[in-house]
């Protein structure tokens, strides 16, 4: 799995950290590592975290290793994976605004993606809403995919937490292949072997607020106060 592999590069930077600091939000879980550094990922509240009560001040690697089996387990570990990775040479932005063509395709929970770069965008949205159309965006349940062929495609990273993102690599036939948002884990190696090109990220420029805000319950217009986004081209 695309998880464990990432799990296996990322592995030595975990390495001797433990956790002290975390928090599964009604949006958002955080986890703080022993070295200062801070992972966010989208909470997904379906299954039961069979680690709770033991996450706190507990190793890192054994942490990712054992929350894999339900999205609420993985929103754990993907905050963990997210809070280490020497990301080098990276522009600030977001993906999606370099690239352009005729079709776009997007996976992920209600994103807000909107651009002109190209002359339609199809939305797969996890949480399964009706279909429906708007200027030149679609928007369908993801329980209708079955295949696509598009110019450029962003997978948001909560595709990781949910444990979508193997069937829409399997189905999907794109000429760019992005990992953005939030939950986006920045494993270069694994993710240009399955065909990404591009990584996108949100990472914290004040780690604090950024990690009490997730805390305290706040949604996207909360942390992006103490967020930016970045870009990396593999």
């Amino acid at each position: 799995m695309l998880l464990d592999e990432m799990i296996d590069e990322l592995r030595h930077s975990l390495k001797g950290k433990k956790v002290v600091n975390n928090c599964i939000g009604v949006a958002y879980t955080s986890v703080m590592l022993s070295d200062g550094s801070l992972g966010i990922s989208h909470t997904i509240t379906e299954g039961e975290n069979s680690l709770c009560g033991e996450v706190f001040g507990n190793d890192a690697v054994s942490l990712v290793e054992s929350l894999k089996n339900s999205p609420i387990e993985r929103s754990v570990s993907v905050a963990i994976l997210n809070s280490v990775g020497n990301i080098e040479g990276y522009e600030n932005g977001d993906p999606i605004d370099v690239l352009e063509g005729n079709k776009l395709c997007v996976f992920g929970y209600s994103p807000g993606t909107v651009t002109n770069r190209f002359v339609s965008v199809t939305i797969y949205d996890f949480w399964n809403p009706p279909q429906r159309s708007f200027d030149n965006v679609t928007v369908k349940p993801f329980s209708s995919f079955t295949s696509e062929t598009c110019d450029s495609t962003v997978i948001f990273g909560s595709a990781l937490v949910a444990g979508n993102i193997e069937k829409i690599l399997a189905s999907i036939s794109t000429d760019h292949l992005i990992l953005s948002g939030i939950s986006s884990v920045y494993a270069p190696i694994t993710l240009k072997k399955y065909g990404f090109d591009y990584i996108g990220k949100v990472i914290a420029v004040d780690k604090i607020k950024a990690l009490r805000v997730v805390c305290e319950g706040g949604l996207a217009k909360h942390l992006s106060r103490f967020t930016k986004k970045i870009y990396v081209k593999l």
